[in-house]
């Protein structure tokens, strides 16, 4: 009986082997309506990953034009806000739509050791020091590259509206944002800032935010502004996240911008890393319930 048993048994793996046997071929990832480009830029002498979400009403034969946002870590956020972002382009039973049909760019360092390091050079305006090593300061020549060559790239490809462009970046890229609204106001119409590194290089982009105030007497931009309500010091040296979140936004107030649009939350319970998701999600479906104002100003 024992060996009948055995026997039993052996058959019985040896069926369920054959009931999970398949084949499976490896492929390059696809979805519909989501491109990837291996994109080497001139300027900066290096490539780059881009992912292009692209209208669920997206026609190739007809004239419309589509707002633009362009995001950055793209790796990480892109595969998170792009499903959002379809969805919420589907009309509800009243033919309503939360978003209009937009065009989302991630923008992609390459996933190897010189991640950190490209990352601290593209998304900080100055140098700053980690860990006894000078670092970054290349923010102007990162926007010169969106500028002047993936803009047009994605303009003349997928007919993007160069007079609708969003900006959205997380942690250091949230402070490339701030850097942008302050330094390089023209380039985008809409900004979410999640998370911004004000901390970087002795809070600096405190100085932007300083000068452009003394120069200009308006600030007519789309801004959302989130951080997670953990991200909190607890112990001295460490990044207070969220008091320099709620200083910046203090400042921008008080300077009685008459065209800016701002808007901002502390989202309870979420960390640096668990706010990214919630945070563009509901960012981005802010910035799009303000008019895009003219992108040249006269002060």
């Amino acid at each position: 009986m024992k060996i009948i048993k055995i026997l039993l048994i052996g058959l019985m793996v040896l069926a369920t082997q054959f009931v999970q046997a398949g084949t499976a071929e490896p492929t390059t990832f696809t979805r519909q309506g989501i491109l990837s480009y291996n994109f080497h830029s001139d300027l900066l002498g290096r490539g780059f990953v881009i992912d292009v979400l692209l209208p669920l009403s997206f026609n190739p034969e007809d004239n419309t034009r589509y707002p633009v946002i362009y995001m950055t870590d793209g790796y990480m956020n892109f595969p998170m806000v792009a499903p959002n972002l379809i969805h919420e382009q589907v009309p509800d039973e009243q033919g309503n739509t939360k978003l209009p049909p937009v065009i989302l760019v991630g923008i992609s360092h390459p996933l190897d050791s010189s991640n950190f390091t490209l990352r601290l050079t593209d998304f900080t305006p100055v140098p700053g020091e980690i860990r006894g090593n000078t670092l970054g300061g290349g923010a102007n020549q990162f926007l010169a590259f969106l500028e002047n060559e993936l803009k047009p790239f994605i303009n003349n490809s997928f007919k993007g509206d160069e007079s609708d462009e969003t900006l959205a970046g997380h942690s250091l890229g949230g402070l490339l944002a701030l850097h942008a609204l302050f330094n390089h106001t023209d380039n985008f119409d809409r900004y979410v800032i999640g998370s911004p590194s004000i901390w970087w290089a002795d809070k600096q982009i405190l100085e932007s935010e300083l000068a452009y105030a003394e120069r200009q007497t308006d600030l007519p931009k789309s801004v959302y502004m989130f951080i997670g309500g953990e991200e909190i010091c607890l112990e001295e040296g460490e990044v207070c996240g969220v008091q320099d979140f709620r200083d910046l936004a203090q400042r921008l107030k008080s300077r009685d911008y008459e065209n800016l649009t701002l808007r901002k939350r502390v989202i309870k319970g979420e960390n640096h890393d668990t706010v990214v998701n919630p945070g563009y999600d509901k960012g981005i479906e802010q910035v799009f319930k303000s008019k895009v104002l003219p992108r040249k100003y006269s002060f």
